[in-house]
């Protein structure tokens, strides 16, 4: 189920200008270039930012989110029509054998029954390419991040995120180490 602030057409719409600075995204894109991906599947895209910025560079993409508000506000984004939108979960995307799967930002701690977890993973594994990768990031607990955010002096996504990138031959790559 898309959470409800991002099912609302008008806080989607302010989505993008509360939280501008993307920088975030940097790591994924250069993961995207470091595989020589050339098409990706951006599940929980949002409103697009990332599928977009990918578009742009010329890959292959299609970006799903279960958020009809979040993916009005993608499509009417410049650039919106060299992406594939899918409204629905990543269970609901047609096989693709994309070389690149990520879940970037917040949308990983969006799944949170493991039923539900599985059957992402298995339907983002179905979507890949034999070879292909999943990169995902999700907030470490453990480093309390929340102790250190003010207004003044924002947290860095490198001091409050966990990364991984797994492949379809079932390794996994971590901030932490592989497993």
């Amino acid at each position: 189920m898309a959470d409800a602030i991002f099912e609302h057409p008008r806080l989607a719409a302010v989505y993008d200008p509360l939280d501008p600075d993307r920088s975030d995204l940097d790591a994924y894109a250069a993961i995207a270039e470091e595989l020589g991906a050339r098409s990706v599947l951006d599940v929980g895209c949002g409103t697009g930012t990332f599928a977009l910025l990918l578009a742009g560079r010329g890959l292959d993409v299609t970006g799903v989110d279960p958020a009809e508000a979040s993916l009005d506000v993608a499509r009417a984004k410049p650039g919106s029509e060299r992406v594939r939108w899918i409204h629905g979960y990543a269970t609901d995307v047609p096989p693709l054998a994309a070389d690149l799967a990520t879940i970037t930002g917040n949308a990983a701690q969006a799944i949170v029954e493991p039923d539900d977890w599985q059957a992402t993973l298995a339907a983002v594994h179905a979507a890949l390419r034999p070879g292909g990768h999943l990169v995902f990031e999700t907030r470490d607990p453990a480093r309390k991040a929340w102790l250190g955010w003010n207004r003044s002096r924002p947290t860095s996504p490198s001091t409050s995120r966990a990364w991984a990138r797994w492949s379809s031959g079932m390794t996994c790559s971590t901030s932490a180490g592989r497993w």
